[in-house]
């Protein structure tokens, strides 16, 4: 059993693990249909990990503990939501197009993907992007604000 995550850790992009995917999730095509994985993890250990075969070590690699990276959980939660639809819909070459293939390079590139620090067995931590402060005032334009809000203040 994987251990949970701390709260820092937790990717937001809205998905709390175990939670059912909707209509909403994904992209308003709700069918009703029931998921084939209850769960990100379910998905990763039942389907993804054993279709995905790849020789680990030249210019690819994995972290078997992916579930530490946020940005990882991220995209797979992703690549789940997608592939629920396209089994549903019958849209699996369009999947592997437009989400397995550019995903699972981001994650598995061994110099610039989210697993490029670990190896299969060894999961090493990232330092998150540096952000400095920025102006406020940047911000105030339309373009940069959210336009419901202005009058508030």
């Amino acid at each position: 059993m994987p251990e949970p995550m701390p709260d820092d850790l937790l990717a937001d992009d809205g998905w709390v693990p175990g939670e059912p995917l909707d209509g909403a999730e994904t992209g308003g095509h709700g069918t009703g249909a029931e998921l084939a994985y209850p769960n990100l993890d379910a998905w990763v250990r039942g389907h993804l990990a054993p279709l995905i075969r790849r020789r680990l070590g030249g210019t690819l690699t994995w972290c078997a503990q992916w579930w530490k990276h946020p940005e990882a959980v991220s995209r797979l939660n992703a690549l789940w939501q997608e592939w629920e639809k396209a089994r549903i819909e019958g849209t699996m070459s369009a999947w592997w197009l437009h989400h397995a293939d550019p995903h699972l390079h981001a994650l598995m590139n061994r110099d610039t993907g989210v697993f490029a620090a670990c190896k299969p067995d060894r999961h090493t931590e990232l330092d998150p992007l540096p952000v400095a402060e920025s102006d406020p005032n940047l911000w105030l334009g339309p373009a940069f604000s959210d336009p419901s809000s202005e009058g508030e203040g």
